[in-house]
């Protein structure tokens, strides 16, 4: 493998068992990398080959577009700074045909909008430039673990609101709400725990799949936000998820 140098972190290029290939059992996963910077392309490329991914590539939103259309992943890297098609435009035309692909968004952009804007877009995660392997990879493997939707039993109600994580929505008379995947698994992981403080530590091993400790992200934090913005057009629903102070948060509802 070439080195990294200026791409990815040289403190992390030569890390012990870093770049070893992953064992992963059935067929190898696919993945489309979408990124303009040659250097970081080229780097990712012979990474995730290394860890036993089928890769394809794409150079620009357009071509991203016509790749995601024609083909299925299991994952997406995508840059966010893209010509002709930007990453956020490209992941909200994703989304709001129902594909539920695992995004990975790669970004420069590391302001608390811009986070909040991707998320909000869809994005499962996002990794701030320059990133290291060790914390690509963990991220990486964390969304092909947690890439599975809700179980399709997963229904329950609030009051009037009745959940449907298969469906992914909440409905009351005279309205409703939609939820992403994460935010989905989110709502079921504190609801099945009612009144327990649940530490983003574990939300990040439980709903994300990071379970080797090396990921410090706020993606949580951001998740949770943009989760109770929806729960609040919903009769009682800024009472659904409280924060613990120092520990996390908790689902305070009474769900049935």
């Amino acid at each position: 493998m070439r080195d990294f140098t200026g791409v990815l972190p040289t403190r992390l290029a030569g890390g012990r068992g870093i770049c070893q290939p992953a064992r992963m059992s059935g067929d190898a996963p696919h993945a489309l990398i979408v990124e303009d910077e040659a250097a970081i392309r080229h780097g990712l490329t012979e990474l995730l080959r290394s860890q036993g991914f089928v890769l394809d590539v794409a150079v620009d939103g357009h071509e991203a577009q016509i790749k995601l259309s024609t083909g299925r992943y299991d994952l997406v890297l995508l840059d966010w700074m893209l010509p002709g098609v930007d990453g956020l435009t490209l992941l909200q035309r994703l989304r709001a045909r129902g594909d539920l692909t695992p995004v990975l968004m790669l970004t420069a952009r590391g302001a608390e909008a811009d986070v909040v804007a991707g998320i909000d877009a869809g994005a499962d995660d996002y990794v701030t430039k320059p990133f290291g392997i060790r914390e690509l990879i963990s991220r990486v493997r964390g969304l092909l673990r947690r890439a599975r939707p809700p179980a399709p039993r997963a229904c329950f109600r609030v009051g009037e609101a009745s959940v449907d994580l298969a469906r992914l929505v909440v409905t009351w008379p005279g309205g409703q709400v939609d939820l992403s995947p994460r935010e989905g698994l989110i709502l079921e992981y504190l609801r099945a725990r009612p009144g327990v403080a649940v530490t983003r530590e574990a939300l990040l091993t439980d709903v994300w799949g990071y379970h080797d400790g090396s990921v410090r992200t706020r993606t949580v934090d951001v998740h949770i936000l943009q989760l109770r913005i929806k729960l609040r057009a919903i009769p009682g629903g800024d009472d659904w998820i409280g924060t613990v102070r120092g520990r996390g948060y908790r689902f305070e509802a009474e769900a049935v």
